[in-house]
């Protein structure tokens, strides 16, 4: 957990690097920005799967041995190339990434006892809520204070710090030597509970877009690292309510939940009423996570959960990929009211979709 939560700063840091990095260090503006962190972005979604095939394969040293070279490339020389060189950097660099978040799911599921593994993924993603709020502004310091070229190398200085604890630790990755993915891992439930992974990440993301364009309209943008405080506190609060629970109710009720909560945040008209309204869909934040990375684990095969967690991370980038522009649309044709609104109802009804469909695999 503290070589994973090492390696989640520099992980969750990276885009703001870039963007900043394109910004001063290329003088090309937010835009050109923008597009590099989303290539970073779209390299981690597609590679995840793929990571994870090979350390159910290989193994963790294996994949380690590739990843560090490529990581070390990557944060050393980043910062010395052009813009189009440097979104093909990007790509690769997010493809080859640290798969920190797979390496700890699979790790869990085989250190800790089902009936208690809940628990420990919340402890997982209240872990992320850490260096979801340290990655960003660490990278951001390093680069507005000293320049891009020192955000990159301290940065890439953490990864494979991070990269050779693992490496010297090798914790377990499964219960049993499987020298084969096994022929089919993506079963019916295990396609539902991804559909359900990505409509957490939908809402996830959307919301914080929604929120900071609320507050910007409101003409108090510069309450908002109050607001990511609230959040940040109400989303522990439920991980450790959830995590204390003996028998936690499913993913899909939670994100079920999540997104019906994030419907009113929508109606606030002042930077206090937003983290008043924002607290209880925060609340459900790291307990959704927390369900449904554990569903993942029990339903993925013996010999294909590194796939299958890979696959958690992809459908986990998707949400991502897909809730900042919803709810920017949503901000830009009715207001915050709408971006809530269509967040938490699209967030919702993917929930919904994922039970009837689990319901009817499931059968009678």
């Amino acid at each position: 957990m503290v070589l994973g939560l090492l390696a989640k700063v520099p992980n969750l840091g990276i885009a703001a690097v870039i963007v900043l990095h394109v910004v001063n260090g290329l003088d090309l503006g937010f835009g050109p920005g923008g597009v590099a962190a989303a290539v970073w972005t779209a390299g981690v979604g597609l590679g995840a799967p793929f990571q994870g095939r090979a350390l159910d394969r290989y193994g963790l040293r294996a994949l380690l041995a590739i990843v560090v070279v490529v990581q070390a490339v990557f944060w050393g020389f980043a910062p010395l190339l052009p813009y189009p060189a440097l979104l093909g950097a990007t790509f690769l660099g997010g493809l080859l990434t640290l798969p920190v978040f797979t390496i700890l799911r699979l790790t869990l599921a085989v250190l800790v006892a089902e009936e208690v593994r809940h628990t420990a993924y919340v402890a997982d993603s209240i872990s992320t809520d850490i260096a979801y709020m340290a990655g960003p502004s660490i990278g951001i310091l390093l680069a507005t204070q000293a320049s891009s070229a020192v955000a990159f190398l301290v940065m890439g200085g953490l990864v494979m710090l991070a990269a050779a604890g693992f490496a010297v630790v090798n914790p377990s990755l499964r219960t049993a030597q499987v020298s084969a993915v096994a022929g089919r891992w993506l079963t019916g439930r295990l396609a539902c509970v991804l559909g359900v992974t990505f409509g957490v990440a939908l809402a996830v993301l959307g919301f914080e877009v929604a929120a900071v364009g609320t507050l910007q309209r409101l003409g108090q943008l510069e309450w908002s690292w109050v607001f990511l405080i609230v959040c940040g506190a109400c989303s522990i609060a439920g991980g450790l309510v959830y995590g204390s629970l003996r028998r936690p109710p499913p993913a899909v009720l939670i994100a079920a939940c999540l997104g019906v909560a994030v419907i009113p945040v929508g109606f606030a008209d002042h930077w206090l009423w937003l983290c008043v309204l924002a607290a209880p869909a925060n609340f459900l934040i790291a307990p959704a996570l927390a369900a449904t990375a554990s569903a993942v684990s029990e339903l993925a095969p013996a010999g294909s959960k590194g796939v299958a967690m890979g696959a958690y991370a992809s459908a986990m980038m998707i949400g991502n990929v897909a809730g900042s522009p919803l709810a920017g649309a949503g901000l830009d044709l009715s207001g915050p009211v709408a971006a809530f609104a269509v967040i938490g109802c699209a967030s919702a009804l993917t929930a919904g979709v994922a039970f009837l469909a689990d319901r009817r695999l499931a059968g009678p």
